[in-house]
C-alpha cells in the first residue's frame, strides 16, 4: 500500500548517512546524524552520559538515544537490537505523512480521545448524506461508515488494526486496558457517521432516524474508529486475544468485560492475517468523504456496479479487508 511504499522510500532516502547501516548495522552516531541531532548530542557532558548509560558507554550519542527513550542502557550490549530499534525509529521520525493523537502510554491520551469525541458530529454535508442514504433506500447496501478523508492516519498497514465502536467510555477503558497489558500502539481517533436500516419493530424512531418516501427508515449515528499502529507484528496479533478476553460479550451481563462490550466487536486489518477472515469493502470517495461498505466477497462486485449506477461524481474501489471472526459471523447474519 501507499504508506508502505513511503516508508521504504524514506529508508532509502537516508543513504548515504544511514541507509547502509539501517539495513545492516546502524549505530547511534549515524542515527543522531540522520535525525539532525548532532548539536544536541554534543551538549552532553561526561556526567550526563554516565547518568544516562549507567556507565555502560561513554558515547554522547548513546546517552541521547537512551534519554529519548529509543534505547535502554541494556540494549547497548546487543548491536542487533540497537540497529533494529534505531532503524525503525529513524524511518518513523522521517515519515511526516502520519496523523495521530498520541501513544497509549501518553498520560493524557484518554483526555485527547474524549475531547475529539465531544468535538465530533455526524456528517454535515447534506448532498453526500442524501447520496449515501439513497444507496440504502435502493437496497444496494444495508449500511455504511463514513469518515472525512482529512482524518486518515496513514499508518503502516503491516502494523495497523482499525477498531470501530460507538461509545467513548469504551475507548477510554480500552486504552487503559492496553496500557495495563503492555500494549503501546500509536492511536488515531477518527470520528465517523454510521448508518443502518432502522426496523419498525425496534420501537419509536429517535431524532437520528430519517424516513424516506419509500417508508424505509435509516438511522445515522456518531461513532468512531481507532487506528492502532503497533510496534511489531507480534503485538498486533496479540490484540485479538485481548479483545476476546476483555471486550467480546458471550453472555448477557457477562462479568469481567470493559464497558459497552459488543457481542460482535468490529476490527480489521488491511493486510492478510491468518487469524482474521477476508471480506470485501466497497470504498466510495465523494467530496472529501470516504464511505466504507462491507460485504461478503461474493457480493462485492455486484454491489460495486450498483453503486456506480447511482451516479458518476464519485469513486468506487473494491478492496480486500481481513476482519475478526465475530464480525464475519455478523455479516453472515449470526447473532454472536
Amino acid at each position: 500500500m501507499t504508506t508502505t511504499i513511503i516508508r521504504r522510500a524514506l529508508a532509502a532516502a537516508l543513504l548515504p548517512i544511514a541507509g547502509r547501516a539501517f539495513a545492516v548495522d546502524m549505530s547511534t552516531e549515524q542515527a543522531v546524524e540522520a535525525l539532525k541531532l548532532a548539536e544536541l548530542a554534543a551538549t552532553y557532558s561526561a556526567e550526563k552520559v554516565e547518568r544516562a548509560t549507567g556507565g555502560a558507554s561513554q558515547s554522547q550519542a548513546d546517552a541521547l538515544l537512551i534519554d529519548m527513550g529509543v534505547l535502554s542502557a541494556a540494549d547497548l550490549g546487543d548491536p542487533a537490537t540497537v540497529s533494529e530499534k534505531l532503524g525503525a525509529f529513524v524511518v518513523d521520525q522521517q515519515d511526516v505523512s502520519e496523523s495521530y493523537i498520541g501513544n497509549v502510554s501518553d498520560r493524557n491520551i484518554a483526555e485527547r480521545l474524549v475531547h475529539s469525541w465531544e468535538a465530533a458530529t455526524v456528517i454535515q454535508n447534506d448532498e453526500v448524506l442524501t447520496f449515501l442514504n439513497g444507496l440504502i433506500d435502493k437496497g444496494y447496501t444495508t449500511g455504511y461508515n463514513v469518515v472525512s478523508t482529512g482524518d486518515a492516519s496513514n499508518f503502516d498497514p503491516d502494523l495497523m488494526l482499525r477498531y470501530g465502536h460507538g461509545d467513548i467510555q469504551h475507548a477510554v477503558q480500552l486504552i487503559y486496558l492496553m496500557k495495563s497489558e503492555g500494549f503501546d500502539p500509536k492511536v488515531q481517533f477518527i470520528p465517523k457517521s454510521s448508518a443502518f436500516v432502522f426496523l419498525p419493530e425496534w420501537g419509536e424512531p429517535g431524532p437520528s432516524v430519517v424516513t424516506f418516501d419509500s417508508g424505509k427508515m435509516v438511522s445515522v449515528v456518531k461513532e468512531y474508529n481507532l487506528d492502532l499502529e503497533f510496534r511489531n507484528a507480534e503485538r498486533r496479533d496479540a490484540f485479538m486475544e485481548l479483545i476476546t478476553t476483555y471486550a467480546k460479550k458471550d453472555a448477557q451481563d457477562e462479568p469481567g468485560l470493559i464497558h459497552a462490550s459488543w457481542w460482535q466487536p468490529f476490527y480489521r486489518s488491511y493486510v492478510e492475517n491468518d487469524d482474521y477472515v477476508r471480506i470485501s469493502e466497497n470504498v466510495v470517495t465523494i467530496d472529501g468523504y470516504q464511505a466504507d461498505l462491507a460485504s461478503l466477497p461474493e457480493n462485492a462486485a455486484t454491489r460495486a456496479e450498483q453503486i456506480r449506477s447511482a451516479g458518476s461524481d464519485f469513486g468506487v474501489e473494491t478492496i480486500d479487508v481481513w476482519v475478526n471472526p465475530a464480525f464475519h459471523r455478523y455479516l453472515l447474519g449470526e447473532a454472536e
